[in-house]
């Protein structure tokens, strides 16, 4: 039986362990259409974040398993998100180590067995990303990084509104003036509906530099759209890129000296950062000392 003692010992406990445990930070991508270049922005940018010292931990829950194709083929037959979701698997057993100990990801896993049992509801959908979230705090992660499958709607929908932060990489062409709007509605009706996902920010992506529509949709994006929207930086599209995902590595890991364009998702990386607060906790109010009295 437990006694009074016990029962405070087991709280005070239960306190203790809470605070050694941070509030895992969760991003996901949210686009209106496939082709946009998510997949290759969630494996570098989730890479260098994580080379910038955040436990972080890149989750692929769109189908067609994106994520685990680009970096090794052998995830395919892996459990992953969806076994978790079914609760066929604890995240423990579906999270895959890198060499970067900071950086670790999972699979989309098997879809087809999930969708077949049907009993997936919203609800249900809801309360299972939450329980994979506080798996993620116990397991010490620090930054979640959801790649998405295109649209906003079904389990898109519900990873975008169980996220923090939803970050929008727009390809660099006309639809995309057109379609941006349309997207920002679809995230503000979420948070009319009780979701706090908050905008992190649109990214330009696959901006081709020798191509002048490129460059002016890219242009007007910036004209049409608050300065605090929209990235300073934007990813090129280059050959590169395509490159790294055949080799199924990163693209700061495609040659001995990485290429230019690598040092592009550091900064992108630093900038996210800056946009949703994230911080170690000596870094928050922290003052720079005077150089003279």
């Amino acid at each position: 039986m437990l006694t009074t003692h016990d029962a405070k010992h087991f709280t005070d406990a239960k306190q203790t362990l809470a605070a050694t445990i941070a509030r895992v930070i969760t991003i996901a991508t949210a686009s209106q259409k496939g082709g946009v270049g998510k997949t290759t922005l969630c494996i570098n940018l989730a890479y260098s974040l994580a080379r910038r010292g955040w436990k972080t931990l890149l989750i692929d829950t769109d189908p067609q398993g994106a994520v685990g194709l680009s970096l090794a083929r052998s995830t395919r037959a892996k459990r992953g998100f969806y076994d978790f979701l079914g609760g066929a698997a604890a995240l423990n057993d579906v999270i895959i180590s890198t060499r970067l100990p900071e950086f670790s990801l999972v699979p989309a896993g098997h879809y087809d067995e999930l969708a077949r049992r049907g009993q997936m509801t919203p609800d249900v959908i809801s309360i299972r990303l939450r329980d994979l979230l506080r798996s993620a705090e116990l397991a010490g992660i620090e930054c979640v990084m959801f790649d998405t499958a295109a649209g906003l709607t079904g389990m898109t929908e519900q990873v975008v509104k169980i996220a923090d932060w939803a970050l929008i990489p727009q390809q660099s062409e006309p639809l995309a003036v057109r379609s941006v709007p349309h997207l920002l509605e679809t995230l503000s009706r979420f948070r009319s509906e009780g979701a706090g996902v908050k905008v992190a920010g649109i990214l330009l992506s696959m901006v081709m530099n020798d191509s002048p529509v490129s460059l002016q949709v890219a242009r007007e994006l910036r004209q049409v759209l608050s300065p605090e929207l929209v990235f300073k930086m934007s990813v090129p599209r280059l050959p590169s890129f395509l490159d790294a995902a055949a080799q199924g590595i990163p693209l700061a890991l495609l040659k001995a000296n990485p290429p230019p364009e690598a040092l592009l998702f550091d900064q992108i990386a630093a900038e996210l950062e800056e946009r949703i607060g994230l911080l170690r906790e000596q870094e928050q109010g922290y003052r720079h000392a005077s150089l003279l009295d």
